[in-house]
């Protein structure tokens, strides 16, 4: 259980402290809490979940372990990725209309209006910047300082689009890992209730 709150709360320490501004060292707390977590719950995943298992029904129990990791990443990793496209498609459109207003006065409507319309379909502005093919599609014709300027307007869409985006993505495996945190704690209860309280003084009986 501890290993899935320290994980837990190395996410969330990542999701709160993202922003356009941020570097290597505004997520290194973040990710030492993560990986203490994912060390102490993936390292001994296989003993604790095997240890209680026959010696004859070992492979079947082994199978099934891996069987359900392998389901339960691709399932994640999908609800991710939707989550995310979903967010990261909204995020950008919205992005792209408050920065349209950012560019120049001589910039024709009709630039403007593509500039939205760049960052609006699906899979839009996934390459944007100063230098990419997706932002040189849309400017020609226009003098370079002035291609160079929304250029790099192009390039603070996507990554505040991409921070907006990301947030609420986060709160999916970290939600997953919190519940997982609270099934351990109802499974201890569980077999606290159920093994039987031992009198003082008194040897436990064993049936032959």
């Amino acid at each position: 259980m501890a290993g899935l709150v320290l994980f837990a709360a190395g996410m969330a320490w990542l999701d709160l402290r993202a922003a356009i501004d941020s570097t290597w060292l505004t997520f290194l707390p973040g990710l030492l809490v993560a990986g203490a977590g994912m060390g102490f719950t993936f390292a001994p995943l296989v003993t604790v979940a095997m240890r209680s298992v026959r010696p004859q029904l070992a492979g079947a129990a082994s199978g099934v372990l891996n069987t359900t990791r392998q389901v339960g990443g691709a399932i994640g990793s999908a609800i991710v990725g939707a989550v995310l496209q979903n967010r990261l498609s909204a995020g950008l459109h919205d992005e792209a209309v408050r920065f349209a207003g950012r560019l120049p006065e001589q910039v024709p409507p009709a630039v403007r209006q593509r500039f939205v319309e760049a960052f609006s379909g699906s899979g839009a502005g996934l390459e944007v910047g100063t230098s990419s093919s997706s932002a040189a599609g849309h400017l020609a014709g226009l003098p370079p300082q002035l291609a160079a300027q929304i250029g790099q307007l192009a390039h603070d869409v996507f990554a505040y689009g991409f921070i907006d985006a990301m947030r609420p993505t986060l709160l999916a495996p970290i939600a997953a890992l919190a519940l997982g945190a609270l099934s351990c704690i109802a499974v201890r209860r569980r077999r606290q209730a159920a093994a039987p309280a031992a009198q003082p003084g008194q040897e436990p009986v064993t049936a032959h």
